[in-house]
């Protein structure tokens, strides 16, 4: 595969050149969860009417009319007459709908964590911060107590047991622990240990030098389509291996891809992952990759992940996603339309494998039908990939990162370091509690840290 990788990125399209720099700022700040339905959106729409060069609209979504519900389904966040309405809740005796056994179980898999215990917040020394969330930030952390020749460099993600509490995120952080205590793949980020205090859960995980792929991408404006081949095949075994565990990632996007010193991706940021044999109706995600069945609270699954990389192969190869709003309830507007403005420049054989992704019938869409992933894997614009080499890292990749030292933050936004009144465990170990604070509520929430 080395031969047809090129890291030369190609000019962006002159008729749009502040989408690519611009949207990026707002999605990061519309990050969100819910367990029920929206309120129909009064965003106006914006009209793309009248784009005609150098752009080709894709109109031919197939759509059935919202008023032919099922009396059985669950309540549509939004309900429009061009709506792509839930054609497989019309197909429910199609085998690719039903609830698949895992191809292996997650329990069986051992426990890569330290136990619980064996590490405390003085044992680390900081030395810059990463990111930063709702309730929760990423530092550069070094193990003060390695011992030579062993990693002693991580990256430590730090959540405030009060925020998690509060935002009613603690069934996901006990998940993402759950499954990143098990799983092990070379395109996923690496859990080493758990542990907390009385204010915070700590997660101490694999340093991912080569900072986020949306800052590459950025960078370049848009890749190639041998670069974003490379790339997407990342993801795909990643998500062909989280599959067969029956695990959904629900958080796919350039911001949560990682490029490691060798240039290979990494998925992080797993907050939002989720072992379901079948559906699950929790709205979560990033607006511009949501699937219409989250939208539409039809219930989600697998598909909600394969829908996703169609959005990110858009992204990676025109610089910006299909579906872009002003307002969150704009963007669903226009994923439910299902119309895309295809620059005229894109190949023809990138196009079909988006509109594969992008199918609005879950069991037609590419990766979810009855081969599952292999078909995404046999799907021609991937021919000439060699997938074990790829999964064995023997692939030169088209974005080598510099760095000069294990923990060189280069590719990293530079960000206020914690406070001790954050972090407090920092500066002295924290006392045992007292008896009384053993009985707290959050004590109990985090049993598994």
């Amino acid at each position: 595969m080395d031969h047809i990788l090129s890291p030369e990125p190609l000019p962006v399209f002159s008729a749009c050149p502040s989408l690519s720099r611009s949207f990026g700022s707002v999605r990061q700040d519309l990050n969100t969860t819910c367990d029920g339905p929206l309120t129909p959106p009064t965003s106006p729409g914006h009209s793309e009417d009248g784009i005609s060069n150098p752009f080709a609209v894709d109109d031919n979504a197939t759509r059935t009319n919202s008023e032919s519900q099922p009396a059985n389904r669950p309540p549509s966040p939004l309900s429009t007459p061009n709506s792509w309405a839930a054609s497989d809740w019309q197909m429910e005796g199609h085998s690719s709908s039903l609830p698949r056994a895992p191809a292996r179980q997650l329990e069986d898999e051992q426990v890569h964590v330290e136990r619980s215990g064996m590490l405390k917040l003085t044992d680390f020394e900081v030395r810059g911060a990463l990111g930063t969330g709702t309730f929760g930030r990423v530092f550069l952390v070094r193990l003060k107590t390695a011992t030579p020749g062993s990693q002693s460099i991580f990256a430590m993600k730090v959540l405030r047991k009060l925020d998690v509490v509060r935002l009613r995120q603690v069934e996901h952080v006990n998940a993402e622990r759950y499954i990143l205590s098990r799983v092990r793949h070379p395109f996923v980020v690496d859990l080493f240990a758990t542990f907390q205090d009385s204010l915070n859960v700590y997660m101490l995980m694999s340093y991912i030098p080569g900072g986020e792929l949306f800052t590459h991408l950025r960078r370049a404006q848009r890749f190639t389509p041998d670069v974003t081949r490379f790339y997407l095949a990342n993801i795909i075994l990643a998500l062909k291996y989280l599959h067969s565990f029956n695990i959904i990632y629900r958080d796919l996007k350039p911001e949560n891809l990682l490029l490691d010193s060798r240039g290979y991706l990494r998925l992080t940021d797993f907050g939002f992952a989720k072992i379901v044999d079948d559906r699950t109706w929790t709205l979560c995600g990033t607006p511009e990759y949501l699937a219409p069945e989250i939208i539409q609270s039809d219930g989600h699954g697998k598909a909600a992940d394969w829908w996703a990389c169609g959005i990110l192969c858009f992204e990676m190869l025109v610089g910006y996603p299909p579906f872009f709003d002003e307002t969150a309830y704009g963007i669903y507007e226009k994923i439910l339309r299902g119309n895309i403005m295809w620059p005229r420049t894109m190949d023809r054989h990138s196009k079909e494998l988006i509109r594969a992704f992008l199918h609005p019938d879950r069991s037609k869409r590419l990766g979810n039908m009855i081969g599952g992933p292999q078909d995404v894997l046999d799907h021609p614009w991937f021919r000439g990939v060699d997938w074990e080499a790829l999964e064995r890292c023997e692939i030169n990749a088209p974005i080598i990162p510099h760095t000069t030292s294990v923990d060189d933050s280069r590719h990293f936004l530079p960000l206020p370091p914690p406070s001790l009144h954050d972090m407090p465990g920092l500066l002295m170990e924290e006392n045992p509690p007292l008896l009384h604070q053993r009985f707290e509520p959050t004590a109990y929430q985090f049993l598994e840290f």
